[in-house]
């Protein structure tokens, strides 16, 4: 077994860092929204939920832009250019003053960012730690999972002392951060070698195909929760900061759940576990209709974010597993397009189905994907 080299920990650690001020402000989408319907009281409701579900779906639809700038240059230029992107999205927001451009501003340059940072961080650990890519996933996964914990709250008092257009500012400025991260990514003479790969091998694999599907389904029902639960928390009587705090406990949960996954899965079936999570989740969403008091809100966001966050890194090995850290970077490209509709089509499929029925019913809707 190949042994790992000294820079390759200082890789993890700038892939840690971009995933944690970049990637991670879709964990800020719910605080988000909620500040858009404040602010935009006139706007249908359904086309508010538009910006997030737009948004959210780019971090991943976007994939293939990162596949498309490692291919033409380098991880490094990769990520570095995901800072520059998310800035300029974001502080192109803090200036608009009609809501429809935000579906360019923020959802789409915002998204995008998001999206090549992520693909670029990810696809590094593989050509570093290529024989411990699950334990690399796990541990550089954590800085999602802690921004999980930290942006809610932290967007929350963005929006509260700054304002909607205050904190895109200063939410952009947090991104750009990725910038020095990718600079640390020096490329590797494996990483030379393999960029050149054929998209069509991977889809002849049933195996890729079925994992694609799944991808969807996972999406659908997890963008559901994240962008509507702190609204659904307050329309039970928590205040918008309860609301964010409560969401903010997802994070805790979920970077024990990408440490632990990250050695665990070198052990266990990958496939299986990655199953088994998706049970439980349906399950503890089918019982969020009876957590009205604190505590089961906590409960309710601290098994979500767990499970949530075991999937992410499950989703990293299995890619490595199905297709080879030759195709990796083509394959994160394809696999985050399909996680990007997932995203794109829960949320306006949850408001739809909020006309017909109530908010509890959305989050419901989550269960069924």
């Amino acid at each position: 077994m190949e042994e790992i080299k000294p820079f390759a920990w200082i890789v993890l650690t700038a892939s840690f860092f971009s995933l944690f001020f970049n990637s991670s402000l879709n964990y800020s989408v719910g605080v988000i929204h909620i500040a858009l319907l404040d602010t935009y009281v006139d706007e249908d409701i359904q086309t508010i939920s538009w910006l997030g579900s737009l948004f959210s779906s780019m971090f991943a639809i976007s994939g293939f832009m990162g596949t498309i700038l490692i291919n033409m240059f380098n991880v490094r230029v990769c990520v570095m250019v995901s800072g520059v992107v998310t800035l300029i999205g974001f502080s192109l927001s803090s200036i608009v003053t009609d809501m429809r451009y935000l579906f360019i501003t923020y959802s789409l340059i915002g998204g995008t960012g998001q999206a090549i940072c992520y693909t670029g961080s990810m696809v590094t650990l593989g050509y570093y730690f290529k024989h411990k890519a699950s334990m690399a996933s796990g541990i550089a996964l954590c800085g999602c999972g802690l921004c999980t914990f930290v942006f809610p709250p932290i967007s929350q008092l963005f929006v509260d002392r700054y304002g909607l257009n205050g904190a895109f500012l200063l939410l952009g400025a947090l991104g750009f951060q990725s910038t020095v991260c990718g600079a640390l990514m020096r490329p590797t003479e494996f990483e030379i070698v393999a960029k050149r790969r054929l998209l069509c091998i991977m889809l002849k694999s049933m195996q890729f195909c079925l994992f694609l599907i799944s991808s969807v389904a996972f999406n659908m029902g997890q963008s559901i929760i994240y962008l509507f639960l702190p609204d659904y928390f307050r329309h039970l009587g928590s205040s918008s900061m309860e609301a964010a705090f409560i969401l903010s406990i997802a994070g805790v949960t979920g970077v024990v759940a990408r440490v632990l996954l990250g050695f665990l899965t070198q052990l266990v079936n990958s496939a299986i576990v990655y199953g088994g999570t998706f049970g439980i989740m349906g399950i503890i969403t089918y019982f969020v209709k009876y957590m009205t008091t604190l505590p089961s809100k906590l409960f309710f966001t601290s098994m979500f974010g767990f499970y949530t966050g075991a999937c992410w890194v499950l989703h990293y090995t299995i890619l490595v597993e199905t297709v080879g850290i030759g195709k990796l970077s083509d394959a994160m490209g394809i696999g985050m397009v399909f996680c990007g509709i997932g995203y794109f089509t829960g949320p306006p499929l949850a408001v739809f189905m909020m006309r017909l029925v109530i908010l509890r019913f959305t989050i419901h809707l989550a269960l069924t994907f």
